[in-house]
């Protein structure tokens, strides 16, 4: 076709979906709905002479998703001979979730005669987003000694979402989410000798952050009809009451809102961010010497954040601290700047490896990066409250008449100013020595340390540092072409640096002492079967006496293909993980009659007040933060192609999951950690034509959780306050034709 060989496909189709249950889980874990789709698309195109062919000599092009999948891409690569390579790609993402335990209070009331549990039936922070990604690049003279690149891309995140605030009550604000990035590249390649590159680029990144919020949920209203919201914690019914004296009334009757309860009339905020990074990188890599290879890269980056326009509005009553209406603007400048921030990022990499002979190779690999933000912001907030109007006197109002209906006029009104001049530094420096050695071709092994130090500062803290050192083993054995096994070993062991730096850790509950051993094996016994066998386990603990943290995460997998004929093969692949962790946590816990002191709980260990743990009180139970969660993953396959008509693939897919954790609201339930998910799935292609082919696909899917729903206790259901069941399961079918040339 005009001095081009030409591939193309096209393939249309329409999918059917049928569920039941969970329509929120369904659209979280699948996202799939009925409609016609773009099944794929493709265009492939190569020059038989590419003298009668100026513009390009190779063009390929591919598209799937559209027209309903939550993922749909476009793909595009063009190139000319020496003159030019380029590279674009579009990719959309639907990104929906609606998992109801999810800031889930599982709040009720204390009479066990009639419990009430707040209604939370979808989580508070739901969110419907989506994302879209456009790339591209293009690349000058890509063989010659000087090459020159350029490119673009652009980010973008948006949609509905909702979030929480604690102000008024901890009310539901719904927000738009939108924040872009678009980011420019330029950069050079200069070969310099044979086999060794300088390369220049230069990035500029541009972000944009513009979510903003405001309250929802106000179900309520005033006796005026003004709507309100009390927040998303709270019980109404004869025992809830606010005010006091005569004024003492139960908060919500016949759903007009008790004046003196705590309550939001507005709240939302705005805060736009602008974000600009310009970043230089030089890189080169080389291989001069046949035996010699090193790598080194360093890269600077200045970026500047400014928070413009900055206004957070409440308007309401917060009965705790007398606020009737709060309104916070930013006063760095006359335009409501909030913030101006800075960060300096320095990094610098370099490897070298070196083979001494045949049978010794030794490397380094040295990492450098320090970040300095400093930061500077000013909030002006505008208050009206029931505070003294002068040091020692009496308030405005009194008490007993102050509420949501206050007038603004009969408050104290001033303004406070907050000025902060922040600064956080973090330094890293790490090295990586290794040796390897052929002790025979069937054995190698190898040894190796690695070193880190870790400093950061905040504003005048003292700086706090950390070294961490670990060894490196591996080993190789191949005794013949059948099989080989690969073996590594690591540790790691933190300590503090310095006498400023009380903890070992540079997180809180992070591990002071690790070690990881990997093992993995491949055998091939016969040319029509494989297997491959991994496994690895790693422990990790901090001594601490105020953390006792310890982790474990262990792994075996087996994976094997068989393949007795060319036209049939079988895959399957089994996967057991383990992970568990136990950290102290103290905690409060106010027993209801529905609801007792879990059992064992005390005031005791970490939690218990001491010279040296002040913050301890006596009313707080320790407890061990458990994790315990094993999972099992299983794939079966079979593809069968008797003939160019017909070609068949089928299995099945289970991902089962029986894990636990110390729940500290009886109410609640392990939900995702001790479920199961199967999708069984087959797909069918018949060639009814030449270039023609019927393409059907289906594949079940079925979410079940086996715990409870939440909002029980030992089984013991609260009427009507149950939480919506989360499983579900449905078949999604996909029925197209293909044309192919």
């Amino acid at each position: 076709m005009g001095n081009y060989m030409v591939h193309s496909m096209i393939e249309l189709g329409g999918t059917i979906t049928d569920k039941e249950g969970s329509s929120a889980m369904w659209a979280t874990m699948v996202n799939q709905g009925t409609g016609m789709r773009l099944v794929g698309q493709s265009l492939e195109m190569h020059s038989t002479d590419t003298a009668k062919t100026p513009f390009f000599d190779t063009l390929s092009t591919a598209s799937y998703g559209y027209g309903g999948y939550p993922i749909d891409t476009t793909f595009l690569k063009m190139s000319k001979g020496r003159w030019y390579d380029f590279d674009g790609s579009f990719r959309r993402n639907r990104q929906y979730f609606d998992y109801n335990l999810l800031v889930n209070p599982f709040l009720t009331s204390a009479t066990s005669a009639t419990p009430v549990l707040v209604p939370v039936p979808s989580s508070l922070h739901l969110y419907n987003t989506v994302r879209r990604n456009t790339e591209t690049l293009v690349t000058l003279l890509p063989v010659s000694r000087v090459s020159f690149r350029a490119g673009y891309n652009h980010g973008t995140s948006e949609g509905p979402s909702y979030s929480s605030v604690h102000g008024g009550g901890d009310v539901q604000v719904f927000q738009w989410w939108r924040n872009a990035l678009d980011t420019f590249v330029g950069g050079v390649d200069v070969k310099l000798v044979k086999r060794t590159t300088l390369s220049y680029d230069q990035f500029y990144g541009l972000y944009r952050g513009d979510t903003s919020n405001t309250l929802a949920g106000a179900t309520w209203t005033l006796a005026n009809g003004t709507p309100v919201s009390q927040g998303f914690t709270v019980l109404t019914g004869p025992t809830v009451t606010c005010g006091s004296g005569s004024a003492k009334t139960q908060n919500v009757l016949n759903g007009i809102s008790n004046p003196f309860c705590s309550q939001t009339i507005t709240q939302q905020q705005a805060q736009p961010i602008r974000t600009s990074f310009p970043t230089e990188q030089l890189r080169f890599s080389s291989h001069y010497w046949d035996r010699v290879a090193m790598n080194g890269r360093f890269t600077y980056s200045g970026g500047v954040s400014n928070v413009n326009g900055f206004n957070e509005t409440f308007n309401g009553f917060l009965s705790r601290t007398t606020l009737r209406q709060e309104i916070d603007r930013g006063a760095l400048n006359n335009n409501g700047r909030l913030a101006h921030n800075k960060r300096v990022n320095v990094n610098a990499d370099y490897g070298i490896e070196g083979e001494i002979n045949k049978w010794l190779s030794v490397s380094d690999a040295f990492n450098f990066w320090d970040v300095r933000v400093p930061g500077h912001s000013i909030v002006a907030s505008e208050i009206w409250d029931n505070t003294p109007l002068v040091p020692g006197g009496q308030p405005p109002v009194p008490s007993a008449n102050l509420s949501v209906n206050t007038p603004l006029s009969s408050l104290h009104h001033y303004t406070n100013v907050n000025e902060v001049h922040g600064f956080l530094s973090h330094e890293n420096i790490m090295n990586t020595a290794l040796a390897s050695v052929t002790v025979m071709p069937e054995f190698k092994f190898s040894a190796g340390w690695r070193f880190n130090n870790r400093e950061v500062k905040y504003a005048e803290d003292p700086t706090l540092a950390w070294h961490q050192n670990g060894v490196l083993l591996g080993a190789v054995i191949q005794p013949s072409n059948v099989v080989r096994v690969n073996l590594n070993f690591e540790n790691m062991h933190s300590h503090s640096a310095n006498s400023d730096t009380l903890a070992n850790t540079y997180t809180r509950l992070g591990s002071n002492s690790t070690y990881s051993v990997q093992a993995r094996a491949v055998v091939t016994p016969r040319k029509w079967v494989n297997f491959a066998v991994a496994a690895r386990d790693f422990h990790g603990t901090n001594d601490d006496p105020f953390v006792n943290h310890s982790e474990k995460a262990w792994n075996f997998s087996l994976a094997t293909q068989f393949i007795p004929t060319e036209t049939l093969s079988l895959d399957f692949n089994y996967s057991h993980d383990l992970v568990l962790s136990q950290t102290d946590i103290c905690y409060v816990f106010s027993a209801t009659p529905n609801a007792s002191v879990p059992a064992g709980a005390t005031n005791s260990g970490t939690c218990v007040p001491t010279p040296s743990n002040p913050t301890a009180t006596s009313s707080l139970l320790l407890g061990y933060g458990s994790y315990h969660v094993p999972a099992d993953f299983f794939t079966g396959a079979v593809n069968y192609t008797p003939s160019k008509i017909m070609r068949f693939n089928g299995g099945y897919r289970i991902n089962d999951l029986n894990g636990s954790a110390e729940l500290l609201n009886p109410y609640n339930s392990p939900g995702a950690i001790f479920s199961k998910m199967v999708s069984p799935f087959a797909d069918l292609q018949i060639r009814i034509a030449d270039g023609w082919y019927w393409h059907g696909n289906w594949e079940h899917h079925g979410y079940n959780e086996g715990g409870p729903s939440g909002g029980s206790v030992g089984g013991n259901f609260i009427p009507g306050s149950v939480l919506p069941s989360r499983d579900f399961h449905g078949e999604v079918i996909t029925l197209s034709v293909k044309y192919a040339f």
